[in-house]
């Protein structure tokens, strides 16, 4: 047990110190003080001169300390010295302790020995993480490009020599190592023999994931390199003095993602700093490459010809076609890391390989979520800025990442995207990702293409999905060289469906003017966002009623981004919508990020109930009905700030359900006081009593945007909803009258902005005590079990955007029985990846997660294994 604590002190104190060195901003504004155009002598030997190095180990040095201060703030200087000191000299450089001579020969060092501490080879030949490690490992690669540090394993495991040295075979040998190895992937999996088996056999299922924000890190960084100006470009374009704040200005969220990874830091600074990188890495492979070119060749040549050149030498004999964008990144770093090795490297070029791997990590941290960026509006900043969206027009690459080449472990992918306001935007989304799915069910496990003749042939969207189809499934296949009809099937593994999600968003001007205006009140709340999903609805509706076969393809329905920006009751319309068309499954984003635990267990209830979910539907996250009430009290500081009108919605649900479930009544005059008194400060109505507001919160699905319409309406679902909407105002008149009031009839600007009032809810003030919450959580889950609903989870997701401090604390141990106070009659659990690329992830990654965390909890680690075999059961039951 003392080696064990032992072994995972040293992982922790290396994963500390390459987070502060590879994070070190003094170091990376130090070294872009240096010209670019000046970055060798003519000796060939950059920063050579003696005090130009001095000040670059000054500012390596305090900002290696200054960040590792920020990793433990609680530290003692001298404890941080410490450390450094210990890691330093584990690193093999007992006298760089107190000196800096060995800061250029450092990098490769390091990079080295965390390859041989975390990195292992898989019995399938693939790089492996280290079961034990994985934890430290998956808080590394968030600040350190993984790609790295494989490279550094490769590089001692293989030999690459250039064109003078070595025959074709041997280099198309040493790729298909690499391709073994890397498994189109940057991201290497676990070594837990348990999920290669489950991956093997049963194989897993990916219910929730966004098709956008899958790409790895480093994958959009070898685009950055190749075509910057596009990639970067998106980021360059965007407005930066817009406001993002739903209640103040809180200033562009793209912009303060940047301002949070260097105050410094701009959309033009970070574009040149990419088109520097690309001058410096074509400077490393021409060293560790030698390639004929004079100085005075590459003065006259563009960067971006230069880097080239240099790529081509580095891999002269393999066709293109025949390298992955993940195996060729990795030989390039492979040769400049082995350069180092045998000297063949200019020892100062370790400052350029300093110079480069910062920009490398600073540009991935911008499309990986980190772990001080709390909550969903930080991961939709990471969205927003777009820097994936040049690479994210191929999908065959994602496919292949999903796939992991002979690893295979992923059986069926419900791939999510966004519909388009009209059929042909949404056909030629559909088509695009068809296409990249077309590509890849073409090629075998290392990307070589099998049928040739079927990629391109097709006319229309309907004779894409023909051609799917028969590669999914195989097909007849008649030529003079057979003699007989051969079944050309794909040997991918991977089937996919896909999955249309709305997205959740509020108007800013239009919020204003419903809750401060009088005369130009908009004709009830989101109305925008109302027309336009309806607007997206029917142009889907439309696309699937004229493309043969799409409605085998469109497997289900949901609705995405940020749950504070709509609820539930906006997308009821358009579900039914939906449903009339021939949709039989939905899921819905709730529970995920919300003010106050009642008001996420609300918009769970919400979406179940305004939704229509039943049987084989899902809830996305659903976290607030797992987070234990009193450490979610800690998590806020013991209080929040909240809308008068949300906290009275939270009451009255809470209401509803402790009447429905007949527990606490003894509380329910006290929460029935508080709900008086609320609707008094907003309404002033005596009439308007807790029945009434339970009857017009039921009634929240109806459509307002029907309040007028002919019952001849031409549009049939319309004329249904007007339906809904007349019978709900006959049946229950002051529920409806109230339900209208709410969306602004016959409210005055007064009783609109008091609803908008904020109220504080501290733990000691708040009505709803945490065994009413727990209550409350055992009641939604108690509904979901009713109607065979499940819960898509998602650790990773969750332990950026929740209270999570580590994947040991997921609170998925409670809806699986490892928890006694939620154990009864809980929902099914699934498990999917969400966004891969933004939380450095994949499915068979958060299983692992997962794995580890129950094991804590679980009798004994079969029991945790059963947990998750079961986990995997269900989601083969409950994917669309």
């Amino acid at each position: 047990m003392t080696q064990l604590n032992d072994d995972l002190i040293e992982a922790q104190e290396l994963v500390d110190y390459a987070k502060s060195v590879l994070s070190n901003n003094g170091f990376l504004t130090a070294l872009g003080r240096s010209s670019i155009n000046s970055i060798s002598d003519k000796a060939g030997h950059p920063y050579s001169q003696r005090e130009q190095y001095e000040n670059l180990s000054n500012a390596y040095a305090l900002g290696r300390f200054s960040q590792m201060r920020r990793l433990h703030p609680k530290l003692t200087d001298e404890a941080i010295e410490n450390r450094i000191a210990r890691t330093v000299m584990r690193l093999g450089n007992p006298s760089a302790a107190l000196s800096n001579v060995h800061l250029a020969q450092e990098l490769p060092i390091l990079l080295k020995c965390l390859a041989e501490k975390f990195l292992c080879e898989g019995r399938d030949g693939s790089i492996r993480v280290k079961t034990r490690l994985l934890a430290l490992w998956q808080d590394l690669v968030l600040v350190v490009p993984p790609l790295l540090i494989t490279s550094a394993w490769m590089a001692k495991r293989v030999r690459l020599s250039n064109s003078d040295t070595s025959t074709i075979c041997e280099q198309q040998q040493a790729m298909a190592c690499m391709r073994i190895w890397l498994c189109d992937s940057t991201l290497p999996v676990d070594d837990d023999p348990f999920l290669d088996h489950l991956c093997s056999t049963i194989g897993l299922d990916e219910t929730h994931m966004h098709l956008n924000g899958t790409t790895e890190a480093e994958k959009v960084w070898c685009d950055a390199l190749e075509r910057p100006e596009q990639v970067v470009g998106k980021l360059t374009a965007k407005t930066v003095g817009k406001d993002n704040g739903l209640r103040v200005l809180i200033g562009n969220g793209v912009q303060r993602l940047l301002c949070q990874e260097d105050p410094d830091l701009t959309p033009a600074l970070l574009l040149e700093q990419v088109e520097d990188a690309v001058v410096l890495k074509a400077q490393l492979l021409r060293q560790a490459v030698p390639w004929s070119i004079s100085n005075a060749e590459v003065e006259r040549c563009e960067s971006a010809t230069t880097y080239r050149r240099a790529q081509n030498a580095c891999l002269p004999s393999i066709p293109a076609s025949q390298i992955s964008k993940v195996a060729k990144e990795a030989w390039q770093l492979v040769a400049i890391l082995q350069a180092f090795e045998t000297g063949n490297m200019p020892a100062n070029f370790g400052i350029v390989f300093w110079h480069y791997a910062l920009l490398r990590a600073r540009f991935c941290r911008l499309l990986v979520q980190q772990t001080h960026q709390k909550g969903f509006d930080q991961f939709q900043y990471i969205t927003l800025n777009e820097l994936r969206e040049a690479t994210e027009k191929d999908y065959a690459e994602r496919f292949r990442q999903i796939e992991r080449a002979h690893q295979k472990g992923v059986d069926f992918l419900e791939g999510r995207f966004a519909p388009k306001p009209t059929p042909d935007g949404s056909a030629e989304l559909i088509g695009r990702i068809l296409r990249g799915y077309l590509e890849f069910l073409s090629e075998d496990e290392s990307g070589k293409i099998e049928d040739m003749c079927r990629v391109g042939r097709y006319g229309s969207l309907t004779d894409l999905l023909c051609l799917v189809r028969e590669l999914e499934n195989g097909s007849e296949k008649r030529g003079s060289y057979e003699s007989n009809n051969q079944k050309l099937r794909s040997t991918r593994r991977l089937r996919i469906g896909l999955v249309p999600h709305f997205i959740k968003r509020t108007d800013a001007k239009e919020r204003e003017n419903f809750f401060n205006t009088e005369k130009l009140r908009p004709v009830c709340r989101d109305v925008k966002l109302r027309r336009e999903t309806d607007q997206c609805a029917r142009a889907l509706v439309a696309l699937i009623r004229q493309t043969t076969g799409l409605d085998t393809l469109i497997r289900g329905i949901d609705a995405a981004s940020n749950e504070r920006h709509a609820g539930p009751e906006v997308f009821a319309p358009i579900f039914r919508r939906m449903k009339d068309a021939g949709i039989r499954r939905f899921t819905y984003h709730a529970g995920e990020d919300f003010s106050h635990l009642v008001s996420g267990l609300r918009a769970m209830t919400e979406a179940v109930l305004f939704l229509e979910l039943d049987a084989g539907c899902r809830i996305g996250h659903g976290t607030a009905s797992g987070l234990d009430p009193k450490a979610w009290w800690a998590a806020v500081e013991g209080y929040v700030v909240m809308p008068t009108e949300d906290r009275l919605d939270d009451l009255v649900f809470a209401r509803e359900l402790l009447i429905r479930v007949q527990k606490y009544i003894d509380h329910l005059p006290l929460i029935e006081a508080e709900i008086h008194r609320l609707s008094m400060r907003i309404w002033r109505n005596p009439k308007i009593t807790p029945e009434v507001l339970g009857e017009a919160w039921r009634l929240r699905s109806l459509d307002p945007l029907v309040q007028g319409l002919q019952k001849n309406d031409v549009d049939p679902n319309r004329r249904e909803e007007i339906r809904r909407f007349e019978e709900a105002r006959n049946r229950t008149p002051l529920a409806h009258e109230h339900f209208l009031r709410r969306h602004g009839v016959a409210a005055s600007r007064e009783e609109l902005q008091r609803a908008r009032e904020d109220l504080v809810i501290s733990q000691r003030n708040d009505v709803i005590r945490p065994k009413i919450m727990r209550a409350l959580q055992k009641a939604v889950l108690q509904l979901l079990h009713e109607r065979c609903i499940a819960i898509e989870t998602l650790p990773s997701s969750n332990v950026r955007i929740s209270i999570h401090n580590s994947y040991n604390e997921h609170h998925a141990k409670r809806w699986l029985g490892l928890e006694k106070k939620l154990s009864n009659n809980s929902a099914s659990v699934i498990i999917g990846s969400d966004d891969p690329g933004i939380f450095a992830t994949g499915l068979r990654t958060e299983y692992a997660h997962l794995l580890r965390a129950l094991s804590m909890y679980a009798k004994n680690k079969s029991h945790a294994e059963q947990l998750i075999q079961s986990m995997c059961l269900e989601a083969k039951r409950y994917r669309f």
